[in-house]
């Protein structure tokens, strides 16, 4: 059963307000700082340019080390936290095979040990945000008020979203739906999609928007745990 936040190294509400900041604003970032070029995967300004790459790795070590900080309401969560905090400093240690150098015509054509990896890490990463969402709702649903009514809708459509996207790039992958017509950064909006929704649920769950958050439970950002 979920009780209190499992010792807390800081604040579990300031930590899931500061990974939703940076989520919600990772994919313009990169994109931002790889200018003349619409980046196919946020993934790909980590080859691009050197501010790309230290914002794309610095991003993901800050929410990687806030996600190992995180233990949650139980067990379970904590060893959630834990893989999830794994799987995103391994998206950003292990660089994708989206080309090799800075060359946009070297491409990579058979995949490597460290491509795969950074695949893996990746869909590990948001079925893990997914399933986060999933348990802010369950907690949340427990709640009458109009503003924890609200949080589990944002919580379900968040979850949705990041099923939706991931499920969107597997029917490309697979070649079961072709999206080239629509677009040629397919990956880039997929991404992009998950973290904005990573983002919101991560912010909505620190409890610090007044706007989504009764007055008797919201917070302030604090910087450790009481």
């Amino acid at each position: 059963m979920d009780g209190k936040p499992l010792d807390p190294e800081i604040n579990h509400h300031t930590a899931k307000f500061i990974v939703g900041v940076i989520a919600l604003s990772l994919a313009s970032l990169t994109d931002l700082l790889t200018p003349g070029v619409s980046i196919g995967s946020i993934s790909l300004s980590y080859h691009l340019t050197d501010n790309a790459r230290n914002v794309f790795v610095g991003s993901l070590c800050v929410i990687s080390a806030f996600l190992w900080s995180y233990n949650g309401y139980s067990l379970f969560q904590a060893v959630l936290s834990k893989v999830a905090a794994v799987a995103v400093a391994a998206v950003a240690f292990f660089p994708c095979d989206c080309f090799s150098g800075r060359d946009l015509e070297q491409a990579v054509r058979e995949p490597s040990l460290t491509g795969i990896l950074h695949t893996a890490s990746a869909i590990t990463m948001f079925v893990i945000l997914a399933i986060f969402c999933w348990l802010f709702y369950r907690r949340v649903k427990r709640k009458d008020s109009k503003e924890a009514r609200i949080r589990g809708v944002i919580y379900r459509v968040c979850a949705i979203a990041m099923i939706g996207a991931m499920a969107v790039q597997l029917l490309d992958i697979l070649g079961w739906v072709d999206f080239s017509g629509i677009t040629q950064r397919l990956t880039y909006y997929v991404e992009a999609t998950g973290l904005f929704a990573f983002g919101v649920a991560w912010m909505t769950a620190s409890r610090m928007l007044p706007f989504l958050t009764a007055e008797d439970e919201r917070v302030k950002i604090e910087l450790a745990g009481k």
